[in-house]
């Protein structure tokens, strides 16, 4: 056998060892990017819910108890995939008031078997806003709370940042259009 083909025959072998320590390395770093991308569209979705429920809720002239059912139904749809009702996510709708220069949560609904709890407050308590914010005497402010469960892939978690991450929280907060929505109607709508 010729040299230069001795060479070539080791230069091949040479090139499919570096291959193979390098493949899983290269194929690591891909899922962790797939990963991340799934998280950050996930956050997404759970923020744009948020957004869009806010948006439909403060469109009501007047709430009644039955509406909430719709509501929920309607933010699991706007979401997707992604579970915002149920055992894996939560939706939290609060009516949050401004009477006499007091905050008070005045009326929270929750989607049903909601795993997780408001980050604002509950029923009868003074709200923790973001930013400290306070409402104008008078003021009512909707807020839309959407959770859902995320368990991102271990590796994919120090490309993130974070060292535990169990679940996606997004929020909206909006001021009624049409009505005052400081109080929900018992019962269901005419």
């Amino acid at each position: 056998m010729s040299r230069s083909r001795k060479a070539d025959r080791w230069q091949r072998g040479l090139a499919t060892i570096e291959f193979a320590l390098i493949a899983p390395f290269v194929m690591l770093l891909m899922l962790a990017g797939a990963d991340v991308t799934i998280f950050l569209r996930t956050a997404m979705r759970v923020d744009e819910t948020a957004n869009e429920l806010a948006v439909v809720v403060t469109q009501y002239s007047n709430l009644y108890q039955s509406d909430f059912t719709a509501l929920f139904n309607d933010a699991q749809t706007m979401a997707g995939t992604t579970p915002v009702t149920g055992l894996l996510g939560t939706t939290i709708i609060s009516g949050i008031v401004n009477s006499h220069g007091t905050q008070t949560i005045a009326w929270q609904q929750r989607s049903p078997s909601a795993t997780f709890n408001s980050q604002f407050g509950t029923v009868g308590s003074v709200p923790r806003l973001p930013y400290s914010y306070v409402l104008p005497s008078g003021g009512v402010l909707i807020a839309v709370e959407v959770f859902t469960s995320a368990s991102p892939w271990v590796f994919s978690l120090n490309l993130m940042q974070h060292s535990s991450i169990s679940s996606i929280r997004s929020y909206a907060l909006y001021q009624p259009r049409l009505g005052t929505l400081a109080a929900i109607t018992a019962g269901n709508r005419p």
